[in-house]
């Protein structure tokens, strides 16, 4: 039970320092779609998005896998890790400066609006790499109280830019985009001062030219990796935005990915102390029973929370957003369901961190992004090289994203046994995975029933999940809160 207080523990710290950053589009949601309108919230996202989309190629895929190349070794091992951190980062943004410049040059050739944030992307990529290369570093030393306190900074700090930038002066997109650098390096710059960072970077001659080896070999499949994902979650935006004529469209869609934040916070903070205890423990025998009784109360966790934020998806869209966007309502059950397969797929995918089988990662992560891209294709656009679709527009996107995730979550879940034997109760995944579909279907359907007949339902599937997910979550947490309450 130790290993789950230090869990629960560590989830707690990171929850504190996460909670408010995650959350945070969601919080300001509000601001954001009444400041922001006729594709200008869709051109942010995809600003923020695309910068997402550089970073890894920036850093070499460590933002990634620093942590876990320098959980390897001793102290003296872990600050050379750090150091050649810096020393390949700092290359590979170099190599980019010039594709920068010629990016901006074509697409002011091309007429693109784009052309005029390819430097505040830059920036983006820059600031933010900084900022996870500490942050990351700091969670091998187990400063989880630290890491905690630095998130909330920067919550405080973005949520202050946006109101700065966007309320009181009509800065826009460019607004949108420059609060997060800002504060991306203010916090970069306190980590670094806070924990002296600099007794941690040594020499750059003291680095063995086996440290480089080791960490390219593992970090560089990350890169594919990572564009996968970002494939299969920022994709359809873009392909929303192309196929879809009308630009309010895509502002709904990603207004609509919003609401599902909640979910993928739950992933992140969990995923965050749950990737430092997999791959502290170290006795097989022990890691499995770990694994098994965590992927119970974490699935069920997902779960439930998806079940709640479909039940009450029209009335947050009513408060969080512009009246103007209420239809984007319609879009958050399948990407609440996609979401919860994302978080799985994550977990699952930690049985191969532990056993630094990043190029397995890469290849269920490539497979993810073909399956979207086709589905995309073929859900989103009334007619493509003059074949008749479906034409389901900003619906077949969220679709292709649910399938897509499932997919992938089924290959890993088949295949993760190889490394690490983690049991999965089956009977309680298949019931989960039919329950929430059946929810998705209602809820997307609901639009022109009677609200008694749509309470009723919605509170029949929440009392459902709670029901077959209940006994698993509180044989894991009662204990705990129980010892918490007697201090």
């Amino acid at each position: 039970m130790d290993r789950y207080k230090k869990l629960i523990k560590n989830t707690g710290l990171i929850t504190l320092g996460t909670f408010g950053s995650k959350l945070l589009p969601f919080i300001l949601i509000r601001l954001y779609t009444y400041v922001l309108q006729d594709g200008e919230y869709n051109t942010a996202d995809l600003i923020t998005q695309t910068a997402k989309l550089i970073i890894p190629f920036a850093a070499l895929g460590l933002t990634e896998g620093l942590f876990r190349l320098a959980m390897e070794g001793e102290e003296e091992r872990r600050k050379k890790v750090f150091s050649a951190g810096f020393v390949l980062f700092g290359g590979g943004f170099a190599l980019l400066l010039p594709l920068f410049l010629i990016a901006q040059i074509l697409l002011g050739a091309a007429g693109s609006e784009f052309s005029n944030y390819v430097w505040l992307i830059a920036l983006y990529v820059l600031c933010s790499c900084l900022h996870s290369l500490v942050t990351q570093y700091i969670r091998t030393k187990d400063h989880f109280a630290f890491f905690s306190l630095q998130g909330v900074i920067n919550t405080a700090l973005v949520a202050a830019l946006n109101i700065v930038f966007l309320y009181f002066n009509d800065f826009g997109v460019t607004g949108y985009v420059l609060s997060v650098v800002l504060a991306d390096f203010i916090v970069f710059l306190l980590i670094f001062v806070k924990e002296r960072l600099w007794r941690d970077l040594v020499p750059v001659r003291s680095i063995e030219k086996s440290i480089y080896k080791e960490m390219v070999g593992y970090s560089v499949p990350l890169i594919p990796m990572s564009v996968s994902w970002w494939v299969t979650s920022v994709s359809d935006r873009y392909m929303v935005r192309w196929f879809v004529d009308d630009p309010n469209i895509a502002d709904f869609y990603s207004a609509a990915y919003k609401i599902p934040t909640l979910v993928t916070l739950l992933c992140t903070v969990f995923s965050q102390a749950w990737s430092y205890s997999s791959v502290a423990e170290k006795d097989e025998k022990e890691r499995s029973s770990f694994f098994s009784g965590v992927f119970s109360f974490y699935s069920g966790l997902l779960f439930v929370t998806a079940a709640g934020i479909m039940a009450f998806c029209k009335i947050l869209t009513k408060i969080m957003m512009d009246p103007s966007y209420y239809t984007a309502w319609e879009y958050i059950p399948v990407l609440a369901g996609a979401t919860v397969f994302s978080a799985l797929v994550t977990f699952v995918g930690s049985v191969y961190t532990v056993r630094m089988k990043s190029t397995f990662s890469m290849w269920t992560a490539m497979m993810g992004a073909g399956v979207n891209i086709l589905l995309n294709l073929v859900l989103i656009p009334r007619e493509l090289f003059g074949i008749s679709l479906p034409g389901l527009g900003a619906m077949g996107a969220a679709i292709a994203t649910l399938i897509s995730y499932a997919a992938v979550f089924a290959v890993r879940a088949l295949t993760a046994g190889r490394y690490v034997k983690f049991k999965i109760d089956l009977p309680l995944l298949f019931a989960n995975i039919a329950l929430l579909t059946g929810q998705i279907v209602f809820t997307t359907l609901s639009g022109g029933m009677g609200l008694a007949l749509q309470i009723g339902v919605q509170a029949a599937f929440l009392a459902l999940s709670l029901a077959l997910n209940g006994r698993v979550l509180a044989k894991k947490m009662v204990p705990i809160l129980k010892r918490r309450l007697k201090r």
